[in-house]
């Protein structure tokens, strides 16, 4: 995912910045990618309760696999988005001029993301699994998350490699650009909040039948309306976020200097 070649020229926003970033997905391929965002969760739900109905376990199996390359493809497309951004793109590329991926890069793509939010949230999510409350250390924490994950997410999703989180150039380049970041830092707290109702949202085995048969409701849920359409307000927000992560490489790459 290394922006190996000169960047394009940047095509000058006919609309105020403000709004510009904001209609950056209404492009006919981003509708088409929304509309198939927005069917395959349920078309998994559909194969999982009638086709593999009775799969049992291996039915659970099959549908979660689909549903971690389908979360893969939504990241690779975001990703797409970041580069192209990092390039001068104004709106949001057809991934059709790229190859097709494979189940290996969906997969990669899912890893490299978990690996930035790990390395950004994995203080606030052990202060919860010991203690779970949400309380002001919990939130004082994921504001410590969500101040270094803009920049953490950059640098993984331009290399593409779990190599690149270096903490040192993280805070480094953090440094070199903090007033502008701090403005991308601000803006990624609404796709943050939607990804904390989604998560408080999840339900919560109360008896041991409901325990050894959690997998079963977890999937319900992530094929069920409600989770859907906030699912599609996140991707929305993400592809605005992904923009605005491009945008900011453009601008600072000079600052940056990661040799890109």
């Amino acid at each position: 995912m290394k922006v190996i070649e000169e960047p394009q020229l940047a095509v000058e926003r006919k609309l105020p910045w403000i709004i510009d970033v904001f209609v950056y997905p209404l492009s006919v391929s981003v509708l088409i990618h929304l509309v198939v965002f927005f069917v395959v969760p349920f078309l998994i739900g559909f194969i999982y309760r009638n086709i593999l109905s009775g799969g049992g376990p291996l039915a659970a199996v099959v549908s979660i696999g689909l549903y971690v390359l389908f979360i893969g493809y939504v990241f690779y497309y975001i990703a797409y988005c970041v580069v192209d951004s990092a390039k001068g793109g104004r709106r949001a590329p057809d991934i059709s001029i790229y190859a097709a991926p494979g189940k290996g890069e969906l997969v990669s793509q899912l890893l490299c993301v978990t690996g930035a939010v790990a390395v950004c949230f994995w203080p606030v999510g052990v202060y919860y699994i010991l203690t779970e409350r949400v309380d002001r250390v919990f939130w004082l924490l994921s504001g410590y998350g969500i101040f270094f994950f803009p920049m953490a997410l950059l640098r993984v999703l331009m290399f593409d490699s779990l190599d690149s989180l270096n903490p040192i150039v993280i805070v480094i380049s953090i440094y070199r650009t903090f007033f502008t970041y701090l403005g991308l830092v601000l803006f990624f707290c609404v796709p943050g909040g939607l990804v904390y109702v989604m998560i408080s949202d999840v339900p919560q085995p109360q008896t041991l039948t409901q325990t050894l048969l959690y997998v079963f409701i977890f999937l319900d849920y992530l094929c069920g309306a409600g989770f859907v359409c906030r699912l599609m307000v996140f991707i929305y927000s993400a592809i605005v976020g992904a923009h605005l992560l491009g945008c900011f490489y453009w601008w600072h790459k000079d600052e940056l200097g990661w040799g890109l």
